[in-house]
């Protein structure tokens, strides 16, 4: 938090206990303390933070509350299944780690969702084989970003990505073949909006490639693209646009139908994004350690961009990046991604116009990671 005297004379204060500004006022000079910047996750306010100086001033109180968080940004640590929690700065777009404790999804929970409104968040643990059973977790996000357990939906069989459609009210979950020459199929569990509970899932199966392994849903229009890598790593992977909800056949049970046919992606695509005005597509891809451009048409099927794809990643040492996870901000201004190789975020400005990508001038910063 910083404090300002008088509109100037700026002060920051990162714990409980007193305080002194640098420049000293003489006695008979007003004095009017006020907050400059809030901190992270919590909402402060002055009182008695005015007057005239008769002597040392010791009557000045800050007091701080917890809110909730609209500019909130969550990173998964695979690993441990630990759940960080960082607030955004809407203006540049840097990440600050916020004080609550961490939460855990549990070893092995890779995947990580929120919702719209910021006040629910998921996670997907895709099942392994020493038999725990794949799930889907949910939390309720409070005051100051701290997360609270909201229950666990047990999936049938491994499960390979899950996704939230616009509205928060329905996860998509794309699980694994369940025999040899069988194809992947997509799930479709409804969520209860007030309470964030996940229910049982309704609905028929939809069948897609049984080499499909991520799914992404349109933030702003009914459609879902399923990312294919394919099954040689040393070639470029495929996504395709299926239409749901209105758009599709299937409107009732929300399943998917396809739309054209796949475009390529880099080598080993691993996360996707949509600008919210649903004009540009993000793929981030692992092996190539960049991220694939598309032009979004008006029936959902991606165009590849002309120019400025794929964009180069300022990777940092001295690990071989592992590029698991990305999000944008609400107003598709920024650009996260997570390296958990080197325990990295790299942080990148879109382009509003033609939707290239430029590192900002905090190309990364550091994952505190508690143990």
């Amino acid at each position: 938090m910083q404090l300002l005297n008088n509109g100037s004379d700026p002060l920051t204060v990162n714990a409980d206990g007193s305080f002194t500004f640098a420049t000293q006022l003489a006695a008979g000079s007003p004095y009017n303390v006020t907050v400059g910047t809030q901190p992270a996750g919590a909402s402060c306010s002055v009182s008695a933070g005015s007057g005239t100086v008769a002597g040392a001033v010791s009557s000045v109180a800050v007091t701080c509350s917890p809110v909730l968080m609209k500019n909130i940004a969550l990173f998964l640590d695979s690993v441990s299944g630990t759940i960080l929690t960082y607030a955004y700065d809407a203006a540049s777009g840097l990440l600050t780690p916020l004080a609550g404790p961490d939460v855990s999804s549990g070893a092995g929970a890779n995947h990580i969702l929120v919702d719209a409104s910021a006040t629910h968040a998921y996670t997907l643990t895709p099942g392994n084989s020493t038999g725990a059973p794949p799930r889907l977790a949910a939390f309720t996000i409070g005051l100051g970003g701290v997360l609270t357990a909201n229950g666990v939906q047990t999936l049938t069989s491994n499960a390979l990505d899950a996704t939230l459609d616009v509205a928060g009210d329905t996860m998509y979950v794309l699980q694994a073949p369940v025999g040899a020459g069988q194809a992947a199929t997509i799930m479709t569990y409804p969520i209860d909006q007030n309470t964030g509970v996940i229910n049982a899932r309704v609905g028929s199966a939809a069948e897609v490639p049984s080499t499909a392994d991520l799914l992404y849903r349109n933030p702003v229009a009914d459609y879902l693209y399923v990312i294919d890598r394919g099954t040689d790593p040393t070639k470029p992977g495929t996504v395709t646009a299926y239409a749901i909800g209105a758009n599709s056949t299937n409107a009732t049970t929300k399943q998917p139908t396809a739309v054209g046919v796949g475009v390529a992606t880099g080598i080993h695509p691993t996360a996707m994004a949509i600008m919210p005005g649903g004009k540009f597509a993000y793929i981030l891809n692992n092996i190539d350690e960049t991220v694939s451009i598309y032009t979004v048409r008006s029936d959902g099927s991606l165009a590849p961009l002309s120019a400025g794809s794929p964009f180069g990643l300022p990777i940092v040492s001295p690990q071989t990046a592992s590029l698991s996870a990305m999000t944008m901000d609400p107003n598709g201004q920024y650009l996260y991604i997570n390296d958990s190789a080197n325990n990295a975020v790299y942080q990148l400005k879109i382009n509003q116009t033609d939707g290239t990508l430029s590192a900002l001038s905090v190309p990364s910063v550091w994952l505190i990671l508690s143990w």
